[in-house]
């Protein structure tokens, strides 16, 4: 009895033992394939994806639930302090992005949930300053140039015009160490118009509408 059949997707019939010998180069063409579906796409969908056991695994869990595009943390949401990103993570994390077709502008990191940039609490104001600029310096690392966080309360004990003097103070002091990176909403918008999604209705800075943030404080908090 010779080896088993089996229908490739052109519907032609083939041995398994041979498609079998050839995984790897049909894992290739997929991949290739993945690159031509994407770069032709006039949407771009995807989820936020974890990044446990290395960052790089945020785009192969995108490319396994057929992702075009995906948000992802960067780090422990659990620690004001986290290890810093390895190099060799960080290239193998692009490598990977390279090889399924993910253009930066289509990845959008999200901000820790600990930052408050806007926060009467003097610590608590340093350790959220200090964390924004990690969080920028790892965007750059990785080649990435977006970035969206919630950038901060006043936690009702101080004004709106305090909280958002601070959070712009926060913002363009991390700017003037990554100035490739878009932060804020600004950055949603850019990778919203490059997926051709919605933006997003929320509500910002000091627990106010957006446009509050429109005070000219800092460059990207427009």
């Amino acid at each position: 009895m010779g080896p088993r059949k089996r229908r490739h997707e052109d519907g032609a019939l083939g041995d398994e033992s041979e498609a079998q010998k050839t995984g790897e180069k049909k894992v290739g063409e997929e991949r290739g394939g993945m690159r031509r579906r994407i770069s032709g796409s006039n949407k771009y969908i995807g989820a936020h994806v974890g990044i446990q056991g290395g960052i790089w695994k945020a785009v192969e869990t995108s490319v396994e639930m057929g992702g075009t595009s995906f948000a992802l943390f960067l780090g422990s949401q659990r620690s004001w302090k986290r290890p810093a990103l390895d190099q060799k993570a960080a290239e193998k994390f692009q490598e990977q992005c390279s090889l399924y077709g993910f253009d930066p502008a289509h990845i959008l990191p999200h901000g820790s949930y600990l930052m408050n940039c806007g926060s009467p609490k003097d610590d608590v104001f340093e350790k959220s300053q200090a964390l924004l600029l990690d969080e920028l310096s790892r965007c750059s690392l990785l080649g990435l140039s977006l970035y969206n966080f919630h950038p901060g309360s006043s936690l009702g004990t101080i004004t709106t015009e305090q909280c958002v003097d601070k959070i712009a103070g926060a913002i363009n002091h991390a700017h003037q160490q990554t100035s490739a990176v878009v932060t804020g909403r600004r950055g949603y918008q850019r990778w919203a118009k490059a997926a051709k999604c919605p933006g997003p209705p929320g509500r910002q800075a000091g627990g106010g509408h957006m446009k509050e943030d429109r005070g000219g404080k800092a460059e990207t908090v427009h």
